[in-house]
């Protein structure tokens, strides 16, 4: 994906949480099977691994702030504790220890996605931005009678005089069909293409939402309920095209390598039409955002990211479509306007945000990315480690989150010299602890929810009159 030079944005534009989706490269342009460059490729979850899973949600010292940050969580339908995640089971010997916390499948049994209660009300574009329709969003649905450009919920199969071999055109399947796989760019591994029967029988939806009564899927309004005019008709990528470099221009583009981008890819779906291109509308294409230039970031603080992604801008008959960027939680969302951006990349400015999760989009008019998430965490800092009486310690600061648990070790706490010592008491702001022989110029080491932070003891500065 080329970069052109950046615009400064010189409008007020609104902003849309941004979501993480996978990109690979395949080797069949035009396709079949499709190429897949945006959203989440043709597989079934089964199939991805852990690593493959932290594609898109990150590292695991990101996925211990993002779960450490439901402690700060402000939403009043659920409260989490330590003691939430961190079970306690019988070691045998009258005390405890953990179950295991840092194996993602122990909690989440199945695709943690297709179970959410948004997945089941089938409001697909949380997650998945306008790729997908909601069904009950109002979008279009044609009602007239169906023709022959009308697609088939799978297509027709005929034979390729050039090659003798059979193929499908006019549907679904005329780019989507299962493969061997498509390359990782990242680690030049392969991964497996699977069937639209195959990918939609494992997202855990009744069988009924897509085979209504009829038992088998022979009317492409059924489809159209999540895949409308609306979404399958802006899903585009910007491609090696000299008429469109850095800049996705609906019928201007290489053929393979999105819905809109050429005749060829119109003809897919629309058997018979002569110029299929001439059916679709003007409008903004569907963004895709692949990276953030940091998913966490520090409570009270503004905060300068880049979001990397294909379609961020396009263009269509003469107009262009700007990005604007929205971050949102239970609570409530703000929109932000690009300080600069391109096709593939957009610059913002965050404000200080209070403590939590964020869900973090880019937003063309109607058209929102899919969902990437930030966590805003504590300022943890310590001010000082003051010297009392009787091996008495005192630690002022901030971002000390919740308190060591009693019961078990945890790791968390206060260390002298790396010994732990005995915590007394324990707030976000300030903690009291006793170690004997603790003394001044001694190494202290605050271990927390939200990180480690280091300091040494010192004495008591003396009041004068």
């Amino acid at each position: 994906m080329r970069k052109g030079k950046f615009v400064s944005a010189a409008a007020s534009l609104t902003g849309t949480l941004l979501l993480a989706l996978l990109t690979i490269a395949s080797a069949n342009v035009p396709p079949p099977p499709a190429n897949q460059f945006l959203g989440i490729y043709d597989t079934v979850f089964g199939s991805l691994t852990r690593i493959k899973c932290l594609e898109c949600h990150g590292d695991d010292s990101l996925l211990v702030q993002r779960h450490h940050a439901l402690l700060n969580n402000a939403s009043p339908a659920k409260t989490y504790e330590c003691l939430t995640c961190h079970t306690l089971i019988p070691d045998g010997t009258g005390g405890f220890t953990f179950a295991d916390f840092r194996t993602c499948e122990n909690c989440h049994t199945t695709s943690p996605h297709h179970i959410t209660p948004a997945a089941q009300e089938r409001h697909c574009n949380v997650c998945h931005g306008s790729f997908v329709d909601n069904y009950d969003d109002g979008h279009y649905i044609p009602t007239y009678p169906k023709s022959s450009v009308t697609p088939d919920t799978y297509g027709t199969p005929y034979i390729d005089p050039g090659t003798g071999q059979q193929k499908i055109t006019g549907g679904c399947a005329a780019c989507h069909q299962s493969a061997d796989g498509a390359i990782d760019p990242a680690t030049g591994t392969v991964r497996p293409i699977f069937t639209n029967a195959q990918t939609h029988h494992a997202i855990n939806i009744a069988c009924a939402t897509c085979h209504g009564v009829h038992g088998a899927i022979k009317d492409i309004r059924y489809c159209e309920t999540c895949h409308g005019i609306k979404s399958l008709h802006n899903i585009q990528k910007d491609t090696p095209s000299p008429a469109s470099v850095g800049a996705v221009i609906p019928g201007e583009e290489d053929a393979g390598w999105g819905h809109v981008g050429n005749n060829y890819d119109c003809n897919g779906c629309h058997l018979k039409a002569v110029n299929a291109m001439s059916m679709v509308p003007a409008g903004a294409t569907v963004p895709a955002v692949t990276g953030i230039s940091s998913r966490t970031v520090t409570q009270g603080t503004q905060a300068s990211l880049t979001i990397q992604g294909s379609g961020l801008t396009n263009q269509s008959n003469g107009i262009t479509f700007m990005p604007t960027v929205v971050l949102s939680n239970e609570l409530g969302s703000i929109e932000l306007s690009p300080t600069a951006y391109t096709e593939g990349e957009v610059q913002v400015l965050l404000p200080p945000l209070a403590l939590g999760n964020y869900d973090l989009r880019i937003r063309k008019e109607d058209k929102k990315s899919n969902r990437m998430r930030i966590t805003v965490v504590p300022y943890l800092s310590v001010r000082t480690a003051t010297l009392g009486t009787r091996s008495n310690l005192t630690i002022v600061g901030s971002g000390f989150g919740p308190p060591p648990s009693v019961e078990y070790s945890s790791g968390l706490g206060a260390y002298v010299e790396g010994a732990a010592a005995e915590v007394r008491s324990w707030s976000d702001t300030k903690i009291t602890v006793v170690f004997k022989g603790v003394k001044t110029g001694d190494s202290i080491e605050i271990r927390t929810v939200n990180g480690a932070v280091n300091t040494v003891a010192v004495q008591p500065v003396k009041k004068t009159r």
